[in-house]
């Protein structure tokens, strides 16, 4: 069985309809997101202690077991002389000192338009953030978002409602992590991270493009 993991959002009302379903191709798409939106979290001592044991490079293996499109997860060990301050240490190094920051404002014509907007998406979907120490148009958020919406289309029985969730998945990846994901990571991959942040960053990339493509091929036929 899947169930849904927030890492930043949060629902506002209690859950209704069901909690968990039997996993499928939809869940798996939805696991990744779920994988990815913790990996890009600020790390702490976990966040260093799985990097270093390969555990991200497992899970997101074990998510995309049912995807239905080709993802290639492969392995991204920690490099030994690298400590937990090391690994925090490089994370501000690729994603804040000078380029590569993990909030899509930062890179938007008109920043508070763009987050008015995530906002409003989050808001109609029953997902707030009140407490959420990150904002709301953080790469770990906007991967959330992604993840309920999968979890929610792998949920229902309504036909009509599986079409609604696929389609605000398709249009929040053309209105976002679409055209941001690839520049946040040629920025980040500029700086040339090493073994773990470099692996998460291209699958990052490549699974948002697949998934789009995805989702575009479901809902053109």
């Amino acid at each position: 069985m899947f169930t849904y993991s927030l890492a930043g959002l949060q629902l506002k009302e209690a859950e209704t309809g069901p909690v968990e379903v039997e996993e499928n191709e939809t869940t798996a798409r939805s696991g990744l997101y779920q994988v990815l939106a913790r990996f890009f979290n600020p790390p702490d001592e976990d966040h260093y202690d799985r990097a270093r044991d390969g555990l991200w490079a497992k899970e997101m293996a074990h998510a995309a077991t049912l995807l239905p499109f080709a993802f290639e997860v492969g392995e991204a060990p920690l490099p030994e002389e690298v400590d937990p301050a090391g690994w925090v240490a490089e994370h501000d190094r690729v994603f804040e000192a000078g380029g590569a920051v993990l909030q899509e404002s930062r890179k938007a014509t008109d920043a508070d338009a763009m987050v008015t907007e995530v906002r409003r998406e989050y808001d109609y979907f029953g997902l707030g953030l009140d407490g959420a120490a990150l904002p709301p148009d953080h790469l770990s958020t906007e991967c959330d978002f992604m993840q309920y919406l999968a979890f929610k289309e792998a949920a229902t029985t309504s036909d009509r409602l599986r079409t609604s969730f696929r389609r605000a998945q398709r249009d929040f990846l053309d209105h976002h992590l679409v055209g941001w994901v690839p520049t946040l990571v040629a920025e980040a991959d500029a700086k040339e991270p090493i073994g773990p942040l470099s692996w998460a960053l291209g699958r990052l990339d490549e699974f948002v493009r697949a998934d789009h493509a995805y989702l575009s091929t479901l809902l053109a036929g």
